[in-house]
Formats: C-alpha cells, sequence, structure tokens
C-alpha cells in the first residue's frame, strides 16, 4: 500500500513536471508539501543528468579537439616539407613542379584548416591569468561576438576618452582629473591588449607592433600618471591633452574606415571574420580615395609624437621623451609599410592586367 501512494506521488509530481515553473493559479488547488518536494527532487534528477551528459560531450569534444590538433601539427609538417622541395627543384628545369598559385591554394587550404582551432596561449596570457585559464571561445559565434564586443569597446572607450580630455582642457591645471585621465588610460591599454591575446588565441592576426605599441603605452600612462606636480609637467600638460584630443578623433575615423574597409575585405572572401580593424590578417589592397585622406592626419599624429618627444628631450624627462619617440617612428614605419604595400599591390594588380596572354589561352578559348 505504501508503494503505491509512493508511486502515486512520484506520477502525479511527473505529469505537473512542466508546469511547475508557470505561476501558480491562486483559484487552483495548492500543492500539498509532500508532493512539491517530489516535484523539486525530480527537476533536480532530470538537471543532474543533463549535467553528466554536458560533462560527458565536453570530454569528447576535447579528446577530438586534441586528437585534430596532433594531426594539424604533421599536416603542417608534411605541406611545409613539400613546399620546401618544391622550392628546392624550381631552380631545376628539368624536374618538374608546381604552380605557385597551386602553392597559394595548398597553404590556403591549411590555413583555413588552422582558423578552426585555438592557437596556444602567448607569455603575457599565461602569466596574467594561468596556464590552464579558459581563454578558448566555442563555437565559431561566441569568437565573433567576442570581437564584436572588443570593436565596440574600443568605440566607447574611445568617446569617453574624448569628454575626458576635453574637461581637463578646460578645467586649467586640475592634477586631480588629469590622475583619472592617466588612469583611464592605463585601464584602456591594459585591458585591451589582454583582449587582443585571447582574440589571437581564438583566430584573429594582429600585427606584432600593436602588441608592443600598446605595452610601451601602458608603461607612458603609469609614468605619467605618477609624475608630480611640477613646473616640468605644466608645460607638459596643454601640448598633452592637445595631442589626445586630436588623436581621439584620429581613431574614430580610422575605426569607421578600418570596420568599412574590413566588412568589404570579409564579403569577398579575402579577409577572415575573425580578423580585426587593426589586424595584420587584413591583406593590403588597392589605395583607395578614403585611405588617402586619412593618410595626412595619420602622418600629422605621428610627427606631433615626434615634435613631443623633443621638446620632453629639451626639458631633461628622458624617460617619457623616449617612449613618445620610440611610439612616434614606429607608428610611422608601419604607416609607410601599409602604403608601400598598397601601393605594390596597385602596380602588381596594372602590371598582371597589361600583361599578354599566353598563346595556350587564346586557343583554349576558341575551342
Amino acid at each position: 500500500m505504501a508503494k503505491n501512494k509512493e508511486s502515486s506521488l512520484k506520477q502525479e509530481a511527473k505529469n505537473n513536471a512542466f508546469s511547475s515553473h508557470t505561476p501558480h493559479d491562486p483559484a487552483a488547488e495548492p500543492l500539498s508539501p509532500q508532493l512539491h518536494l517530489e516535484q523539486l527532487l525530480l527537476g533536480l534528477q532530470e538537471l543532474e543528468d543533463k549535467a553528466v551528459q554536458y560533462n560527458l560531450l565536453a570530454q569528447q569534444i576535447y579528446d577530438t579537439e586534441q586528437q585534430c590538433l596532433k594531426e594539424l601539427t604533421r599536416q603542417r609538417s608534411l605541406v611545409l616539407a613539400f613546399l620546401k622541395d618544391q622550392q628546392k627543384q624550381a631552380s631545376n628545369p628539368q624536374i618538374q613542379s608546381i604552380s605557385n598559385q597551386e602553392k597559394d591554394s595548398l597553404l590556403r587550404r591549411l590555413q583555413d584548416v588552422e582558423y578552426n582551432f585555438p592557437y596556444p596561449a602567448g607569455l603575457i596570457l599565461r602569466l596574467a591569468l594561468g596556464p590552464n585559464a579558459p581563454v578558448i571561445l566555442r563555437p565559431l559565434k561566441r569568437r565573433l561576438t567576442y570581437k564584436k564586443d572588443y570593436e565596440i569597446f574600443k568605440l566607447y572607450m574611445t568617446l569617453a576618452s574624448l569628454v575626458i580630455v576635453v574637461t581637463c582642457l578646460v578645467t586649467h591645471g586640475n592634477r586631480i582629473l588629469d590622475a583619472v585621465y592617466e588612469f583611464f588610460i592605463l585601464y584602456y591599454y591594459c585591458t585591451l591588449v589582454l583582449r587582443e591575446h585571447i582574440l589571437v588565441v581564438n583566430g584573429s592576426r594582429i600585427r606584432r607592433w600593436w602588441f608592443g605599441h600598446h605595452y610601451l603605452s601602458i608603461i607612458l600612462s603609469g609614468v605619467v600618471l605618477i609624475w608630480p606636480q611640477s613646473s616640468n609637467y605644466q608645460k607638459f600638460r596643454p601640448m598633452f591633452l592637445w595631442f589626445c584630443l586630436f588623436l581621439c578623433m584620429l581613431q574614430y575615423l580610422q575605426y569607421r574606415y578600418q570596420r568599412k574597409r574590413l566588412y568589404a575585405l570579409v564579403a569577398l572572401d579575402k579577409a577572415r571574420p575573425m580578423d580585426t580593424v587593426i589586424g595584420d590578417g587584413v591583406p593590403s589592397q588597392a589605395v583607395d580615395r578614403e585611405f588617402m585622406v586619412l593618410t595626412p592626419f595619420l602622418i600629422i599624429g605621428q610627427l606631433w609624437q615626434i615634435v613631443i618627444s623633443y621638446r620632453l628631450f629639451e626639458m631633461h624627462v628622458l624617460a617619457v621623451s623616449a617612449l613618445f619617440g620610440i611610439l612616434g617612428c614606429g607608428n610611422i614605419l608601419v604607416t609607410a609599410k601599409t602604403i608601400f604595400s598598397k601601393r605594390s599591390a596597385v602596380f602588381s594588380l596594372a602590371n598582371r592586367s597589361a600583361s599578354p596572354k599566353p598563346a595556350f589561352a587564346s586557343f583554349k578559348k576558341s575551342k
């Protein structure tokens, strides 16, 4: 009799399991404590079963990922060894070798496979978060969401920096407000560099210079933050704040241009969805009108950094002077490299279109 009563209670709780999350109707008969307890136990049992299944699936995914990474390492070594042999054989006309287009296609296939798997975490990320930090994002949709959040974070921080620096310029000589802004910059670059390391682990390609740039900016922000109130600081303050104001507006314009450019390249399958607006993976294309309009402002900002470095050197503030000088020179070199690569892309495209077609091409077309 007791067993029949217990089974009837479990059956009744199971029938009411789907209605346990709905608001209780005051007009309905209230549940007995025993029946309510059975409902809760049944829901917890189902959740425990799902948790066990979830952990089993997660372990299977992890094991499969490790097997794929081992196979990827083996395939990468085979592909690179094959391309190295082909490069040696290219000097011998008697040995048939594959074309450059086939080599590029093979490398592209390898890179497309690598894109689906996480990259090893860098030293800075391991030191900051530990060697086993959960920084790998799955699936691809989560990675794209994180990249979008990173770009929105940069935009909002740029706009907030613009507001704060204008406030600092309006309030003349307020050292506390200056310290707030300098701490804001320090926080921004510290957070930014960690996010970029996580993006690299999950497939983004970011030029190494930008990591160095952000590390130097962290050091520079810290040095300026602890700079005591002095006559040299009062001389440095206006040119620093005006430069930061110019930089905020320039970063906003650069963000809009690079975001639109990256969207077009992804649509043309010339860039990957995980590439960022400052990514090294964005290929150099033809020099467009918007880039040529933006370039003079970039050069002005970079030369401005050199001028600030020289002024600080005259003021015998060598640490800040050296940091500004390194940042300015590095930015100039990166901009020059970008312009040169875009020009080279234009010339190679023009030469390719102007070169005559091979005879067999016209024969093939006529057939």
